[in-house]
């Protein structure tokens, strides 16, 4: 697969307009929520509290979401105040504008299409609510979009940027567990991007190395403790977590129900089950809408997200006939928090696929965008009529 560098540079008004934009809408959002410190922000509340009392967490899976723990943590050890967090968390997400916007033109080389995807990564309502919110969900999105852009745009590696990125990386997956999903998705898109120049054996020596991280970690995580219980969707067959629709659905499980063993022991004598909750689960990720939510709100959610699923599959397909090796990150990202949420729940309030929200815009303009076919066939077109 081949790197096409992006020869196209920021439009100085292009930035003007988005930056004011989106300071209009933060303004508007922070009037209209304020600062939120209920719901799931109260738990993090008190974990900081717990952490300055003790020196410790109360239990091993609060450290995967530690970032803004830690961060609550130190505004109340400082006095200093939660709006300080809003401010850092709205620092990142105009950075994270800025960096998304670099991105569109490495990926769709054309200003104007980079400058539409920034709009609609912007004007994503229900993505930039989180600014407001004590909750991990805002930091959590800015850093992905970070990472993601220093990623893609990257020609080669040097020791300080792998420091750089192996730091951002690491933020991603202490602020929410997803987070090591980007770890798998980076290492497909370096062994495309960069190891194609490797013997053979040195690229399974890299890879099975990967593999094996990837699953130590994960299975960590799953023995992480506390609240987090992977089996219990399944026991309860959760579509939306927290949503049981049984009291019981008498599964076969191992004791270590939180590991990999046992979500495979599950899957080997429960597949029929699975799949039938698996089914429901995606109508659930990509749907998106809920019962819980108003008509309009529903009716949003359709106008704004759907189109973005066809032009994303002619996107796909135009930048798979341009050899854009930077498809591979987006397409194992989005693949993974899909996957995730079959073998879990999906979110309350959509947080999962929000998440990768930003690179559906970014393939569905692709759409738009000239393909090398294209490039060629206007050369041609050009050549015959001279």
């Amino acid at each position: 697969m081949k790197f096409h560098p992006s020869k196209i540079y920021p439009n100085g008004r292009h930035l003007i307009f988005l930056s004011i934009v989106w300071i209009v809408l933060q303004v508007l959002l922070l009037w209209q929520n304020g600062i939120v410190t209920g719901l799931e922000a109260e738990k993090y509340i008190t974990q900081a509290r717990y952490f300055l009392n003790h020196g410790k967490l109360a239990s091993n899976n609060y450290y995967l979401y530690s970032t803004q723990i830690f961060l609550i943590a130190a505004v109340i050890k400082l006095h200093l105040g939660f709006p300080v967090i809003i401010g850092i968390q709205l620092v990142l997400s105009l950075y994270a504008v800025l960096m998304f916007y670099k991105m569109g033109l490495r990926f769709l080389d054309n200003n104007l299409l980079a400058a539409l995807a920034t709009l609609f990564f912007i004007l994503n309502i229900p993505y930039q609510t989180y600014n407001s919110h004590l909750f991990t969900e805002s930091i959590f999105y800015s850093l992905s979009i970070i990472y993601s852009s220093h990623l893609l745009l990257q020609e080669k590696f040097s020791l300080g940027t792998l420091l750089w990125m192996g730091s951002l990386l690491f933020l991603l997956c202490v602020t929410r567990p997803t987070g090591i999903l980007f770890f798998a998705a980076t290492a497909c898109y370096l062994f495309f991007r960069f190891l194609h120049q490797l013997t053979t054996f040195q690229k399974v020596l890299i890879v099975g190395s990967c593999i094996v991280v990837f699953l130590f970690i994960i299975n960590a995580m799953l023995g992480a403790g506390g609240s987090l219980d992977f089996m219990l969707p399944f026991r309860k067959e959760n579509i939306i977590c927290g949503v049981n629709t049984v009291d019981y659905s008498g599964i076969v499980e191992m004791k270590e129900g939180n590991s990999l063993q046992g979500i495979l022991y599950y899957l080997t004598y429960n597949h029929d089950q699975f799949f039938r909750l698996a089914k429901l689960k995606t109508f659930a990720f990509f749907g998106m809408m809920r019962t819980y939510y108003s008509v309009w709100h529903n009716i949003f959610l359709a106008i704004f997200f759907y189109p973005f699923y066809l032009l994303s599959l002619i996107g796909f397909w135009k930048k798979m006939r341009q050899r854009d090796v930077s498809l591979v990150y987006i397409i194992t990202i989005f693949f993974l928090y899909w996957v995730t949420t079959l073998l879990t729940c999906d979110d309350w309030h959509n947080r999962f696929i929000l998440t990768v929200t930003p690179f559906i815009f970014l393939s569905g303009f692709a759409a738009f965008s000239l393909g090398a076919s294209d490039v060629e066939a206007d050369a041609k077109y050009n050549t015959t009529r001279q």
